[in-house]
């Protein structure tokens, strides 16, 4: 068996993500890893993906000006966004919840960082 080191973040990570009293952090590797995405866990831009609409890792944004805060999110490969904390949702509209504290219309609120084209414009093309 080989061996990797891991810094306190990346174990911290494993273990917020690991199933409680199930897995060690080599079990939750190889669940995120290795096992297959099924289309219940694709996140709702994979449409935009697979039109060409959006590319992974491109940048979102959500830009709150009465607050003085803007929130970042990567598109990832399955349609799933990843928020700055690496938090990962099949939507836009939880991760906005996730981030504010209350309902917000994700497809409006993000935009994509490279034009600030909302999802909703983006989705509309479809």
């Amino acid at each position: 068996m080989r061996e990797i080191r891991i810094d306190e973040e990346v174990y911290a990570f494993l273990q917020s993500r690991a199933k409680a009293w199930v897995e060690e952090p080599n079990d939750v590797l190889r669940r995120l890893l290795l096992e297959p995405i099924t289309h219940e866990q694709e996140g709702a831009l994979k449409p935009l993906l697979d039109a060409g609409l959006l590319q992974p890792q491109n940048e979102l944004v959500w830009r709150r000006p009465r607050l003085n805060k803007v929130h970042y999110a990567t598109v990832l490969a399955d349609g799933r966004l990843r928020l700055e904390d690496g938090e990962i949702f099949l939507k836009p509209s939880p991760a906005c919840k996730a981030l504010s504290g209350q309902e917000t219309d994700g497809w409006a609120a993000w935009r994509r960082a490279s034009d600030l084209r909302s999802l909703k414009e983006l989705r509309n093309e479809l």
